[in-house]
């Protein structure tokens, strides 16, 4: 019996450790398809995890206890815990996660500096911190002279080529 324990617990051992991997890696840009749903492998990482823990529970109770029914329930109770312990965990990491994706509109209203002239009626290069980093903007002035390299602006607009509309603050 304790013997058929081990196997039990290294097999969905392995099989939940491959998974969980596959599942980090599977966050990288590796093309790899799976035909799978994410609830679908989300209930076998649970199934796996129950019995692997409550297995390795199961075989230690026996080795030192002689009664098999207390050590089958002392295994379940374990392997409940083991889902329940893993399952925050992933949510844990999952609500870490921060939605990086930008766009030009994100800049209205933020403050920059000008990279490159911007002469009056003409074009030029402002740096505006964006979500966190510093983005680069071809901007045009909605004063009538020319603002210099350095000067403070703030983003009040974008015109439909995607160039922003600056001031001076």
């Amino acid at each position: 019996m304790i013997l058929i324990l081990t196997y039990i617990a290294l097999i969905c051992g392995g099989l939940l450790l491959i998974l969980l991997l596959l599942s980090i890696l599977g966050g990288l840009d590796l093309d790899i398809d799976l035909d799978a749903d994410a609830d679908g492998l989300g209930a076998v990482k649970s199934v796996l995890t129950f019995f692997s823990i409550s297995a390795w529970v199961v075989r230690l109770v026996l080795i030192s206890e002689a009664n098999p029914v207390l050590a089958f329930m002392v295994g379940a109770a374990a392997g409940a815990v083991g889902v329940y312990v893993l399952s925050m965990i992933l949510k844990f990491l999952l609500s870490q996660q921060a939605n990086v994706n930008w766009s030009v509109h994100d800049a209205i209203m933020e403050k920059g500096t000008v990279y490159l002239r911007i002469p009056a009626g003409g074009e030029g290069l402002v740096q505006v911190n964006v979500k966190g980093t510093k983005r680069e903007f071809k901007a045009r002035s909605n004063a009538t002279e020319d603002i210099p390299t350095g000067a403070p602006i703030v983003v009040e607009e974008i015109d439909t080529d995607g160039l922003v509309r600056v001031s001076t603050l």
